[in-house]
């Protein structure tokens, strides 16, 4: 019987009895072949004024790596963006610092990504001010400027990761990408 269902397939012109996943036209997608991982750089201390300013500078190495052994993946651009909550508004994001770095991936290669140090000043009591460190995305595009991967520790700004670019580092943002008044 199961003979007769494998000769059956094949002369139906089914390859495989798995159920295919989404693949691009041209092979499988970045998505389903590369793993990134961010792994951040911290160092938060102690700084300034009064004893309990805080000084947090921040920066990522990003590793991607390819799973598949034939395709590659060349010509394609990483941004990474980091983000940090405003103290005085919750609803407040300010873009703290964006990196850009031409990525290509041979079969079965590795690449990294060192990403710029940003710092952010702040205090949660008493003289409140200044943001917090909060979260990252990154996008992945090809050669052609087509967004192809997004990636976040928040996943509320996967929904707007392919207008991040529009955005100007140091000015602060909600989470729909609208402009924010903060008071420093």
């Amino acid at each position: 019987m199961r003979t007769l269902l494998l000769l059956t397939a094949l002369i139906c012109g089914v390859t495989s009895a798995r159920p295919a996943y989404a693949q691009g036209p041209g092979g499988p997608t970045f998505e389903q072949r590369v793993s990134i991982e961010a792994v951040r750089n911290r160092i938060n201390r102690v700084k300034g004024g009064d004893f309990d300013d805080k000084l947090d500078r921040i920066s990522f190495v990003v590793k991607f790596k390819n799973t598949d052994i034939k395709q590659a993946f060349t010509g394609c651009k990483a941004e990474f963006y980091v983000f940090a909550q405003s103290i005085m508004n919750r609803k407040a994001y300010q873009l703290l610092g964006v990196d850009r770095s031409d990525i290509s991936l041979p079969p079965l290669g590795t690449a990294e990504m060192s990403t710029a140090e940003v710092s952010t000043r702040y205090d949660t009591t008493g003289a409140i001010f200044g943001a917090k460190y909060d979260s990252w995305v990154l996008v992945v595009r090809d050669g052609a400027g087509k967004m192809i991967f997004k990636k976040s520790s928040n996943t509320q700004w996967q929904a707007v990761a392919d207008k991040l670019s529009t955005l100007s580092t140091g000015k602060y943002y909600d989470h729909d990408l609208k402009e924010q008044n903060v008071r420093l």
